[in-house]
């Protein structure tokens, strides 16, 4: 169920609400002129009470940004049969998700109609259904929300925060425009909120840009078996690449290819795009093996934050299929590339945002990379500083001067006296710590020794590392006399640096022996020494999260060529994090109210984000908490997260989350409270897996088929959810567990996408009958007409001068399973070739649905679509 609000509270809101007056704000969606419209001025609205019911359920889309509306305000009815204006704003096409703009306008017959502006024409359905006439099913991911913007009043807003709705003051510009994470705060739970050094408050995330701001091209599409194979705008199906499954860069390169032959589809070529990975896995048992393949878009060689196309591959009878694809790029991109600041200019800005002396801002602040993000209704080009030690990152553009704080936690040497025990042979050894290795430091728990894996330690004056048991290397190749050698470490490696918050890092320098030695780093400790026992814990829980996931392939260069701070005994309170752009992990030191944070289950709970953040940055904030979630109770084989972490339990509960809970995602609730989703249904579908298969052969298959997606870089929750269903596809084509992993999704409240057989012919699917249609002189008709844009432009040269206009006028009829892809290829091509029309529902029912387009413009392209649609053959 999903977290409602006490009743009290909203009454005395919606009583400011509706003393306020009139009701714009709820009773009309107000917009603004889309991109790409020509005009900035304000349009006329919609009333939203016909709107209220496609508006207000399903799934929102991966990317898009959406206000929920309920349609419980009465609104004057629209007029019967409106006309579907379609403006397109990008010369772009997919099968994907759609936040769309409604407006009312005024047609010649004095008719409304309802305007849907389609950023790209990137869209998975027509507003489904236009809106007023479409029945959305609730909690159906991965289905996209139409949203518009809307104008909120303070009691407006009052009720947001009361429905735990995100409110219009949330992003920088008041957009409906969902948070950006590059550096957001991803810790344990909630943090207190962040001042800079002058006392002012830091500033909120950058954004992505809602689809009525900034043209958009949305690419959505899942394999499942059963699907009718037809192709074209039909194709949800498994597409087959020309490429070695074997060869790895032969694959990405068909992908590219791939994308270069539909610019149109996929919204830019590859040479805009940046290949951040391509993640290959050997499948469990009859799992298919997979390859993960993730761009980012680029301009002038700067990364475009909140952009992605993700392709997941799988080997079907030896060769590359893509099963899955997902993403979103903003084609017409308009930002200032050059760099006006100079480093001088810059260092003082920060000096002037912060209240930072600008010779400590100099020696503080180093760069981390420059990029292009969205934020205060605009793309800027910035460049990013971190501070090492300091919760929080500039952001400069570089062009205006502006500066951004943002907060940027995420998620969370004296000698020390040791004991040697040499014993005869040759020099090598093992290196120990006491600590609690189980749960946090509480009076009763139980000291014991661990190892400490991957530690550099010195031996006369050679440096080694300690593998996964602490253990040295067997032959060191030292000529060692009976007065030995000297053995110096601290708490590092090439993976993980402890740096102590609390009084000096733990060392230690001993005299070895020829023979076996082992050393322990803090002999004698007890329970109440806190601040050496959360420091060896951190070293070794991280070490051993960070082994677990490169033994599994599930690490990256990125992450093993790291050394992260791992800080410890922090001066605070109840909670770690971890910090972006200048990676850390951050514990704190226990208090009256909550335990010393550096233990098992938070440290890989943090650990999660530095993984999640090093596989291709952290896309969404709930998802980043299930990861670190999962992480733990993988690798643990124990649900709860922060186990006794508070010392007074609330509700007879003394942890921080659960994998057994019954949480119902909403996009809207806070990021740990959706967090619950995804770390839930993992653990739900591990256990289910371990019931079916046994515990050990259960275990690996859930690792194998959710693991593995971290590398989809899946934009909610919903449609990690998804990629895990595509993930389970086995070597025969088949969906592998497909009960479990829908049972495990629906037990939050999300229903997984379904690709049924159809029970009627293609034929059925898809009528086309053509009224009427007017064309003018068509140049190089006689060769041929293709469907799909890369193949129009062939006969639409750049250099054509020739190029008529021409009007077109087609009825057509789509079933019901195929009618929003339909429509959007429909709009995809004719935007491509910068077409003006319009759609309107003539009827629908049952199985099909009506419509009659209306069209202006090159006369190929009419020509060309028309034909297609009379042939019934919307194919490649």
């Amino acid at each position: 169920m999903k977290k409602q609000p006490r009743l009290f509270p909203v009454f005395v809101a919606l009583s400011l609400f509706l003393a306020s007056g009139p009701l714009p704000a709820a009773a009309q969606m107000r917009v603004q002129v889309g991109a790409g419209s020509g005009s900035g001025s304000a349009v006329p609205v919609v009333p939203a009470g016909r709107l209220s019911t496609a508006i207000g359920s399903g799934i929102s889309s991966p990317y898009g940004s959406v206000i929920g509306l309920n349609g419980s305000l009465a609104a004057p009815s629209l007029a019967p049969a409106p006309l579907v204006s379609v403006v397109p704003t990008a010369a772009v096409s997919a099968p994907s998700a759609l936040t769309v703009v409604m407006q009312a306008a005024a047609t010649p017959d004095g008719a409304k109609s309802i305007v849907i502006r389609t950023p790209g024409a990137a869209a998975a359905s027509v507003a489904a259904e236009a809106a007023a006439y479409a029945a959305v099913p609730s909690a159906n991911a991965p289905t996209a929300k139409a949203a518009a913007p809307v104008a909120k009043s303070l009691a407006g807003r009052i009720l947001d925060t009361l429905l735990r709705r995100p409110a219009a003051s949330i992003s920088f510009d008041g957009a409906a425009e969902k948070s950006a994470p590059i550096f957001g705060r991803m810790s344990l739970k909630e943090q207190k909120p962040l001042s800079l050094p002058n006392g002012t408050l830091t500033d909120e995330q950058p954004t992505i840009p809602s689809p009525d701001r900034e043209p958009t091209t949305r690419v959505e599409a899942y394999a499942l078996p059963g699907a009718l194979d037809v192709g074209g705008i039909f194709e949800t199906s498994r597409k087959v690449l020309t490429a070695d499954a074997s060869n790895t860069s032969a694959v990405v390169d068909a992908v590219r290819a791939m994308i270069d032959a539909n610019p149109a589809r996929y919204g830019v070529t590859s040479s805009d795009l940046r290949l951040i990975h391509a993640q290959k896995f050997e499948g469990k048992g009859q799992q298919a093996d997979t390859l993960f393949v993730y761009f980012r878009q680029t301009k002038n060689g700067l990364v475009v934050n909140g952009s992605a196309l993700s392709f997941q591959i799988k080997t079907l009878d030896g060769r590359p299929t893509i099963v899955a694809q997902t993403g979103q790029v903003f084609p017409q991109l308009d930002v200032n590339t050059e760099t006006v600041l100079t480093d001088d200019q810059i260092m003082g800005k920060i000096a002037e945002r912060t209240g930072m002396p600008a010779s400590d801002v100099s020696d503080a602040f180093k760069f981390y990379e420059q990029k292009i993000i969205y934020s205060r209704g605009a793309w800027r080009n910035v460049k990013l500083y971190v501070a090492d030690g300091l919760p929080f990152m500039v952001a400069v553009d570089v062009v205006s001067g502006l500066v951004f704080a943002w907060d940027n936690r995420t998620g969370l040497e004296s000698f020390n006296q040791a004991s040697v025990e040499p014993s005869a042979g040759g020099v090598s050894g093992k290196i120990a710590g006491n600590t609690v290795d189980r749960g946090p430091v509480l009076a009763d728990s139980v000291v014991s020794e661990v190892p400490m894996p991957f530690m550099e330690v010195k031996i006369g004056g050679k440096s080694y590392v300690t593998d996964k048991n602490g253990d040295l290397p067997k032959d060191l190749g030292l000529e060692v006399g009976p007065e030995g050698l000297v053995l110096t470490a601290t708490l590092s490696g090439p993976y993980v640096r402890v740096e102590n918050q609390q009084g000096a890092t733990l060392s230690v320098k001993v005299t070895v022996k020829p023979g076996e030695n082992k050393v322990v780093f803090n002999t004698g400790t007890g329970i109440q020494d806190e601040n050496t026992l959360a420091q060896i814990n951190a070293f070794h829980k991280v070490n051993m999260s960070l082994n677990f996931l490169r033994e599994r392939g599930l690490s990256n260069e990125r992450i093993d060529k790291t050394q992260i701070p791992v800080r410890t005994n922090i001066d605070d309170e109840c909670n770690a994090y971890y910090t972006p752009g200048s990676p850390s992990l951050n514990f704190f030191r226990s208090s009256k109210n909550c335990v010393n944070s550096a233990y098992d289950t938070v440290a890989e709970h943090e650990n999660g984000h530095f993984w999640d953040d090093f596989t291709g940055g952290i896309v969404n904030g709930g998802l980043s908490e299930g990861w670190g979630d999962i992480l733990s109770m993988f690798r643990l084989n124990n649900p709860i997260i922060g186990e006794h972490f508070l010392k007074q339990a609330r509700g007879g509960v003394d942890y921080i989350r659960h994998g057994d809970n019954k949480y119902q995602y909403n996009e809207y609730d806070e990021v740990h409270d959706q967090g619950q989703a995804w770390g839930g249904f993992a653990w739900k579908l591990r256990k289910a897996l371990m019931a079916k298969l046994g515990d050990e052969a259960g275990a690996a298959m859930a690792e194998s088929l959710v693991m593995p997606t971290m590398f989809a870089k899946a934009a909610t929750i919903p449609n990690a959810m998804a990629q895990v269903l595509i993930n389970a596809t086995g070597k025969d084509g088949t969906i592998l567990h497909e009960a479990e992993i829908r049972a495990a999704a629906k037990a939050h409240g999300i229903n997984l996408p379904q690709a049924a057989a159809p029970t009627t012919t293609p034929a059925s699917w898809l009528t086309v009958k053509v009224k009427s249609a007017k064309i003018g002189n068509v140049p190089n008709a006689n060769q041929g007409l293709l469907p799909e844009a890369a193949g129009a432009d062939a006969i639409l040269p750049a250099n054509a001068k020739a190029a008529k206009t021409a009007q077109g006028l087609v009825t057509f009829t789509a079933g019901r399973l195929v009618r929003a892809d339909a429509l959007s290829y429909i709009r995809g091509y004719l935007d491509h070739f910068g077409a003006t029309y319009t759609i309107r529902r003539i009827s629908g029912g049952g199985n099909g649905t009506t419509y009659e387009l209306s069209m202006t413009g090159v006369s190929s392209a009419i020509e060309n679509i028309t034909k297609t649609l009379k042939d019934g053959k919307l194919g490649y």
